[in-house]
């Protein structure tokens, strides 16, 4: 959870609009192990240098991905709405 606010705080101030967390951490697991996040960038991108370069560093245990509203789209509407054995899986969209 601390990585996740740490994200959060990040992206505010690079100037991310919407955050989507997904893997085992939105899942009913006892300990996660990683989160897999992609950040929607636009125009303006970024807001501040320092924090996406915080962004493109990371941290451990979580799975950053940039992506334009296209490419968001895809990644929600397939990559991430379903494992790798074509069960359906959560995710949670945060909106900044």
């Amino acid at each position: 959870m601390e990585s996740l606010r740490w994200l959060v705080d990040a992206a505010i101030r690079a100037g991310v609009r919407r955050v989507v967390i997904t893997g085992s951490f939105v899942t009913d697991a006892l300990e996660p192990n990683d989160v897999d996040c992609v950040l929607l960038i636009e125009a303006g991108f970024p807001k501040d240098p320092v924090a996406e370069k915080e962004l493109r560093v990371g941290l451990p245990f979580l799975d950053i991905q940039f992506a334009d509203q296209d490419a968001l789209e895809r990644l929600i509407g397939h990559f991430f709405a379903t494992d790798r054995h074509l069960i359906p899986k959560g995710m949670i969209e945060v909106t900044l």
